[in-house]
């Protein structure tokens, strides 16, 4: 019988040795030097044991984010990794499986992860939480704006300034982080990956910032600057960024940025054809629990309605339920003696309910596009009413 355990001191190579294979296999079978202590601060590192054998390991992180407008621990599932020897005998099902549990135990709702391979973990309960842009342009195809503002050179002692800017420029964006001081400063303003320490440029105006880009400037042919951060709250701000990244074409050949989908970027340059735009798959988000949508606020209206619910990783939320929604509030109750699916009003796969939850996809588009089957037409525009799509936006990999 498989286990997730913390990960000991003990067996810290071994879990090194596994995350090395897994994500850095060109380096040959070395184990990293330890350069932090154990065990981690930002992620809570857990394997699974068959007997006292380590069989798999994984990253639990507990994310400050917001879900439905309001403040929310999100869990992220990082780093899942099984060496050649152990794979194909369902160890990262068994893995994943554990870990939802201990969310669950954390009363944590949803579980975020970038996957390694969609197919696998839609077949596991995730849906694609969001997409995102990225772009790849000249620095001087970047709009060019006279602001009255000055760019400042900042760090992670400017923490609390720069989770300022992130919280007004993510508003009303599901799944948004709202990074710790010890995020900032161990992850995204720290050689966390080996590509090197980044630089962090803000823009203020009256001593008040207004937006920030985060980057890094590759020893390539093109010496790259990539922007893995940026955020404005407001026109301005953002405007000052674009121009600041144009300053940069005496040094670099190429800008890449990775932006939300409404970012519009190539409605603001002069030349759309000198920009190459990517739409690329995000994060993925699944529940823990059904009965957790009790605990989200939802429009104030009307719904009574039975959903069949297939989840091939957790029984508790494959079944039949009865949904009801009255004043804002939800109720999940599980039906005994389930039916036999046609007698259902809807059903739905758990990886397109986690999206429905959040807000990727409303009622439409998840029948369109997604596992949502409304059997019964009278329970649509009800349900259409509760799930609503709105912005999520998950943004830095973990």
């Amino acid at each position: 019988m498989s286990e997730l355990r913390p990960v000991p001191a003990t067996d810290r190579e071994a879990c090194q040795r596994m995350l090395q294979y897994a994500f850095a296999p060109e380096t040959g079978p070395v184990t990293p030097e330890p350069d932090s202590d154990w065990p981690p601060s930002l992620f809570d590192q857990r394997g699974l044991y068959d007997d006292d054998s380590l069989r798999a390991v994984c990253k639990l992180y507990y994310l400050d984010t917001t879900v439905r407008d309001e403040a929310a621990t999100v869990g992220g599932l990082g780093a899942v990794a099984t060496p050649p020897e152990y794979r194909g005998q369902g160890y990262a099902a068994d893995l994943c499986r554990h870990a939802l549990h201990e969310y669950r135990e954390a009363d944590v709702g949803f579980v975020t992860l970038w996957p390694f391979s969609t197919p696998f973990y839609r077949r596991l309960g995730w849906g694609t939480a969001n997409t995102y842009h990225r772009y790849d342009l000249p620095p001087s195809a970047l709009p060019d704006h006279s602001t009255a503002g000055q760019l400042v050179r900042l760090d992670a002692d400017d923490w609390e300034r720069l989770r300022r800017v992130e919280t007004a420029s993510a508003a009303g964006a599901a799944l948004s982080l709202r990074r710790s001081e010890a995020w900032w400063r161990e992850r995204t303003l720290a050689d966390w990956d080996d590509d090197g320490v980044p630089y962090c440029y803000g823009y203020e105006r009256d001593g008040d910032l207004r937006g920030y880009v985060v980057y890094t400037v590759a020893d390539d042919a093109d010496h790259t600057l990539s922007a893995t951060q940026f955020a404005a709250a407001d026109e301005e701000g953002r405007r000052a960024l674009f121009a600041f990244l144009g300053t940069h074409g005496a040094q670099i050949e190429r800008v890449t940025l990775q932006l939300p989908p409404d970012a519009d970027l190539l409605h603001r340059v002069d030349d759309p054809g000198a920009v190459d735009c990517t739409v690329e798959a995000g994060p993925m988000v699944r529940l823990t629990d059904i009965s957790h949508l009790e605990r989200l606020d939802w429009p104030d209206t009307d719904l009574a309605c039975t959903l069949s619910v297939s989840d091939p990783l957790l029984d508790r939320n494959d079944g039949l339920f009865r949904l009801t929604v009255e004043n804002g509030s939800a109720s999940v109750d599980s039906v005994a003696n389930r039916n036999e699916p046609p007698s259902a009003d809807v059903s739905v796969d758990i990886a397109t309910l986690s999206q429905l939850a959040v807000g990727t996809h409303g009622v439409d588009a998840a029948a369109r596009v997604a596992g949502l089957e409304i059997r019964d037409d009278s329970v649509r525009d009800p349900l259409a009413t509760v799930f609503q799509s709105e912005p999520v936006y998950l943004a830095e990999f973990f």
